[in-house]
């Protein structure tokens, strides 16, 4: 059998020009397949649509933040400003408020703050009796301000009712002597004279004075002397022990050891508002040895009146509503870093 040459030569070429087809046609759903394509998806709920980018490795979200920097302004303002004096925090404040806006504080004694949120939530049911709650805004522009307290508050509050040897509490009421205050039981407020009527301290010697309290811390001496004495019932023949211990001072007599002091202080720094705040003054021997400590007398009613003092300040000045307590935070599985479109 013979073959035709010619015939054998044209089917190759065919199957050539074929190939270079197919590849062609391969090429291209491969770079259809691989090429980046935008599609929009409408959210059932509300009709919202959002883009989405359809590559090689599948659908990813397009965020509004891609176009961030190719715009002349953006779009909303978001952010936070820090403040470290009440002052400007009231002046930001009414620079970027609006009727929406809310502030929420944070009473800790230990960590007071305020934070305004400029584009908080409107009202679930605005004053015409409307429905809003559909007009949520996103909370992302805002302005904190972390009360710092003060030197003096701090001082006293961290020593409250630690027990200290003479030495260190001598230390001590060197450096904050000029917060204890010589005002009489009579100068102080209606409230501490009934605490100080409750602990049998309105007279003059048992209020100590800033002299007082220093003379004590530097040359208190005392002598504790004990007995122990036996009480027997004769009709039943019950016996009662007791054992007596007694401190006197170095001439014998009982020791005169004040009960109360007071300090005026601010609570917040730089604050020229001071407040009085009642202390109980304590001591024990231990080995011998005088150990002191003072017990504040309800610092937090203190704390919360100055901290109201400042709110009340704000809620006139900015015309906004104060909420105790933190705004609620987004849901746990939301992505922070990234932006709806």
């Amino acid at each position: 059998m013979t073959t035709d040459t010619s015939t054998t030569a044209i089917a190759a070429a065919t199957v050539a020009d074929r190939t270079g087809e197919l590849m062609a046609t391969a090429f291209n759903v491969a770079e259809k397949k691989i090429r980046p394509e935008i599609i929009h998806v409408t959210d059932p709920r509300d009709g919202a649509t959002a883009p989405f980018i359809v590559s090689g490795k599948g659908v990813e979200p397009l965020y509004g933040v891609h176009f961030d920097d190719f715009r002349a302004n953006p779009l909303f303002r978001e952010g936070t400003a820090v403040l470290t004096q009440l002052p400007s925090f009231i002046a930001l404040t009414n620079r970027f408020k609006d009727i929406n806006s809310a502030i929420f504080a944070v009473d800790d004694l230990e960590k007071p703050s305020l934070t305004a949120i400029f584009d908080y939530h409107p009202a679930n049911i605005d004053e015409f009796g409307v429905v809003a709650h559909e007009r949520a805004r996103h909370r992302r522009h805002k302005a904190t301000y972390a009360y710092p307290l003060s030197k003096e508050w701090q001082a006293w509050f961290s020593k409250d009712c630690k027990a200290m040897t003479m030495g260190d509490f001598a230390a001590f009421l060197e450096t904050h002597i000029v917060d204890v205050s010589e005002d009489p039981v009579s100068a102080w407020s209606e409230q501490a004279q009934a605490f100080a009527k409750s602990n049998r301290a309105t007279t003059e010697s048992a209020i100590a004075s800033p002299t007082r309290l220093v003379d004590l811390s530097l040359k208190f001496r005392i002598y504790e002397t004990a007995e122990s004495c036996e009480a027997v019932n004769l009709t039943t023949g019950e016996t009662q022990f007791a054992f007596v211990s007694e401190h006197k001072q170095a001439d014998g007599k009982p020791v005169d050891f004040p009960k109360l002091f007071s300090i005026v202080i601010p609570i917040f720094a730089r604050s020229t508002v001071f407040y009085r705040i009642i202390a109980r003054l304590r001591y024990r021997l231990q080995s011998g040895k005088p150990v002191f400590w003072f017990e504040l007398w309800r610092p937090d009613l203190t704390f919360e009146q100055a901290f109201n003092e400042t709110l009340e300040q704000v809620a006139a000045e900015t015309g906004l509503p104060i909420y105790a307590g933190t705004a609620e935070e987004p849901a746990a599985d939301a992505d922070h870093d990234r932006r709806p479109f």
